[in-house]
């Protein structure tokens, strides 16, 4: 599936039972997780409209949180961003040093490890991993003194390759 640069995606939020008071707490939080790129998180209300803001040719994950950190799951299909307009894209920083991931896997099995070395930004860093369809995300803080980490996966199943690797830095 595709969506192109600066367009809008309308954002729809219901409940698998079909009861309304189980959609989870606005505002919510959508994270867009870009393959070799950078991750977005974008605060958006029920039945609200997403802007894409991620350059042509790049392959998204989306994912829901709701205002008291719940999951509502990652959007089983891995997205294309097609050309169009680039007027939305941020400007790149030109001062910070942005965190890198280095790892040796782009895909997990269950039970599987996954080293990743991260230099850049500042450390304590936090990692948060997506797959397609996953019923949540899952993330993990890495020791402040270390920049490498071995993550065993042990509570995600994953459906497909896991393109959202992301990380924060305490900046």
């Amino acid at each position: 599936r595709s969506l192109t640069v600066c367009d809008g995606l309308h954002i729809s939020l219901s409940s698998s039972s079909g009861n309304y008071n189980e959609i989870g707490h606005s505002p919510y939080t959508l994270f867009a997780f870009e393959a070799g790129g950078a991750l977005t998180a974008t605060q958006i209300h029920e039945d609200g409209v997403w802007q894409v803001k991620h350059p042509a040719g790049s392959q998204l994950l989306l994912a829901l949180v709701d205002s008291l950190g719940n999951s509502g799951g990652v959007l089983p299909t891995v997205f294309t961003v097609g050309s169009g307009s680039s007027d939305c894209l941020p400007a790149l920083p030109t001062s910070a040093v942005a965190p890198i991931i280095i790892t040796n896997a782009s895909h997990i099995e269950p039970c599987d490890s996954w080293q990743m070395s991260v230099s850049g930004g500042v450390p304590p860093y936090t990692i948060m991993l997506a797959s397609p369809g996953a019923p949540f995300l899952q993330d993990f803080a890495a020791a402040q003194e270390s920049d490498l980490i071995s993550f065993i996966n042990s509570g995600i199943a994953l459906r497909g390759p896991t393109i959202g690797a992301s990380e924060s830095s305490a900046t």
